[in-house]
């Protein structure tokens, strides 16, 4: 795979392609969009077409600007495993990028790259970024180190700093990839639906939409430890010191927290884009592009009938929720509280 595959569903990356073609690559970019796995996506994609072997040995022209996915250093970068191409992700309880990550990041964006044409650093959710951290990161923008390149990934662009936003090359990613968010919600969204648009104001069947809820977000967050427990505790040699385990435990309790945050919040905006799709229906029984077509209960399917307000305060309900769970509210109670709202 390379760009020629990725263009159709990424057209931006044409414009990343004729940078390289050209070689006139940016010290940093903005990538912003709405779906988090895309930005991801041209990230990884960008990585490897600077630093893929046959074009690091080729002239930019020659090469077309593009990677091969098959040599050394693409194999690599798509395992995460190459030094010189490394992310930064939130990784506290409250979901931040903090100072000390940043530092960490700093402290080897002056080093040459050992085996590659670039150092890339990709930050995910770059908007989470703690006040202090931005300003030591916008002093970096302001006097960038040589092969260099920094990805900045956003879902909430406006979030950064202005300062920021002026010293990257901008790209958005534009539109929600529809057929994801089907393919990955579908099957554990349809029966929670289902159970809460079966009784107008039916208190069982919210608890049962609960209960399908809770099921899902717990087995996310089995899934995410796991993963994290092979990442931040597998490459430790056994004998290594104490003091060293434990701060690689604290780390990894952090990433458990803040992935799992991230995990539940795509959850509940699959609930908000039924809702959405709920609300285009009443008002235009033919309308398009919806998230759930296969699965979007009408009025007449369900024996109910909402008036406008009514479905848009469903989805207000929702987006105060997603707003609660950022503090240190209990979630079994926050879920509890908003679901007993929604009126389907």
């Amino acid at each position: 795979m390379g760009f020629k595959e990725l263009i159709p569903a990424l057209p931006p990356l044409r414009l990343l392609q004729q940078s390289i073609r050209s070689d006139r690559v940016g010290h940093a970019y903005l990538f912003s969009g709405s779906d988090r796995s895309s930005l991801e996506l041209a990230a990884l994609a960008m990585s490897k077409a600077i630093n893929c072997l046959p074009a690091s040995s080729q002239s930019a022209s020659s090469s077309g600007g593009d990677f091969c996915d098959a040599c050394q250093q693409c194999h690599r970068i798509s395992k995460h495993q190459h030094g010189d191409v490394q992310w930064i992700r939130p990784e506290s309880k409250s979901r931040i990028i903090t100072i000390d990550q940043v530092r960490t990041m700093l402290s080897t964006l002056h080093l040459k790259p050992n085996d590659a044409r670039y150092k890339v650093w990709v930050i995910v959710d770059a908007d989470r970024m703690h006040s202090q951290a931005a300003n030591a990161f916008l002093k970096t923008l302001e006097e960038p180190p040589g092969a260099t390149l920094l990805l900045l990934l956003t879902t909430h662009r406006d979030r950064l700093l202005d300062t920021i936003r002026s010293r990257c090359l901008n790209l958005h990613f534009s539109g929600e990839s529809l057929d994801r968010l089907a393919k990955e919600h579908q099957e554990w969204l349809h029966p929670l639906i289902e159970k809460l648009a079966s009784q107008p104001n039916g208190i069982l069947e919210k608890y049962q939409a609960l209960d399908i809820l809770s099921s899902r977000l717990a087995s996310i967050r089995h899934t995410i430890e796991q993963n994290m427990k092979e990442r931040f505790l597998s490459p430790l040699p056994k004998d290594a010191e104490a003091s060293l385990k434990k701060k690689r435990e604290e780390e990894m309790k952090a990433a458990i927290e803040a992935e799992y945050r991230r995990s539940r919040s795509e959850h509940l905006s699959a609930m908000q884009w039924w809702l959405r799709d709920r609300w285009l229906k009443s008002i235009d029984q033919n309308a398009s592009r919806l998230a759930f077509p296969s699965m979007n209960l009408s009025d007449e399917a369900t024996g109910h009938s909402h008036s406008h307000p009514a479905m848009l305060a469903n989805m207000k309900i929702l987006e105060d929720l997603q707003r609660a769970l950022q503090t240190n509210v209990q979630e079994a109670l926050a879920l509890e509280v908003h679901l007993l709202k929604l009126q389907l």
